[in-house]
């Protein structure tokens, strides 16, 4: 195999979450060339990564027709149009777009020159799997086996940002993104604002992390964020974030994107969860805390045995301390001076 297409939709942490994948084929097929199709925007950091050659918008007009009954136009019953005949290119294709009643597929097979693959977008029946092991089971028909390489980003440091590329690391630099992409998913504000002060009167500089739809949360923190040493970052590009974890000591955050992404960057994180189940859904690397409810899980989640069945528990439960103690023992093994 030479080329191949995965159409992967979904938010950041989707994307995280799928990594593991590329890395497996990429072990398979040397020179393998990858192009996906979903959000640019997103998919622009796995281009910068080198994880994937070419990005296609899955909003492109042209893709309509691969949602419509029918398909693509066609002569003497092959496509006709060039969209067809760019996917025609592809020596496979892989889907993961949630598709149920099967017509994305079914066109894209009309239309493909070798064979279509599909996987999950989730556990099937509910099942604790994680989710990089449900990603990695759409390859069981190319005879690749389960081992999983852990999310990894490397960003080159000349992705920072100019205007914060001089920032000394030894300003002990404690990354926390207070949004999400459900207010359920997120800890108290007041929490995060306690967290602020604790950052800053024991040496470390927080730096808060905001993506588009994280305003409200921005406003709730504005009282902490004008009174302290706080760095804000917003709106900012996936690789620039990216970058910017990769210099912190810790990265504190909700069931959100960026959780995966500073994990992936390589950076310590301490993620909180509540309503939903880590053992699906948590960032995946070596230095990780889980604080869940009032449980509290150290390491990669997928290493832990889970009880079985899952249910929910509430953000409120995790004490407003504990994400810094925790810290403090992550710096501490680091190597990190000693706190004031």
């Amino acid at each position: 195999m030479k080329r191949l297409l995965i159409i992967r939709s979904g938010a950041v942490g989707d994307l995280i979450l799928t990594l593991p994948v590329l890395s497996a084929l990429k072990k398979r097929y040397g020179g393998l060339s990858i192009d996906m199709m979903g959000d640019p925007v997103r998919l622009s950091l796995l281009k910068h990564s080198g994880f994937v050659d070419d990005v296609l918008s899955v909003d492109d007009r042209k893709f309509t027709p691969l949602f419509a009954p029918g398909g693509p136009p066609s002569v003497s019953g092959l496509p006709s149009d060039s969209v067809s005949r760019d996917l025609r290119l592809y020596d496979a294709m892989l889907s993961y777009l949630p598709d149920p009643d099967g017509v994305f597929v079914e066109n894209l097979r009309r239309i493909a020159s070798g064979p279509v693959f599909t996987g999950q977008s989730r556990p099937p029946d509910g099942r604790r799997f994680h989710m990089t092991r449900v990603l990695l089971d759409a390859l069981k028909p190319l005879g690749i086996g389960t081992s999983i390489d852990l999310p990894r980003v490397d960003v080159p440091s000349s992705a920072t940002p100019d205007d914060v590329r001089e920032l000394d690391t030894e300003q002990r630099l404690v990354a926390i993104h207070p949004g999400s992409g459900g207010a359920e998913k997120c800890w108290p504000v007041e929490n995060y604002g306690a967290l602020i002060d604790q950052l800053t009167g024991s040496g470390f500089r927080p730096m808060l992390t905001f993506g588009p739809a994280d305003h409200m949360v921005r406003r709730r923190l504005l009282p902490w964020i004008e009174s302290r040493d706080v760095l804000v970052i917003e709106d900012r590009s996936l690789v620039e974030v990216a970058a910017l974890y990769a210099r912190c000591r810790a990265m504190i955050g909700n069931d959100t994107g960026m959780t995966h992404l500073a994990a992936a960057a390589g950076t310590p994180v301490i993620a909180l969860f509540g309503p939903t189940d880590p053992a699906v859904w948590g960032p995946r690397g070596k230095d990780l805390r889980v604080l869940w409810g009032t449980d509290v899980f150290d390491g990669d989640v997928d290493g832990i045995k889970w009880k079985a069945p899952f249910r929910p528990r509430s953000l409120d439960d995790i004490d407003a301390m504990a994400p810094f103690q925790f810290l403090s023992g992550f710096c501490t093994a680091a190597g990190g001076a000693e706190h004031k």
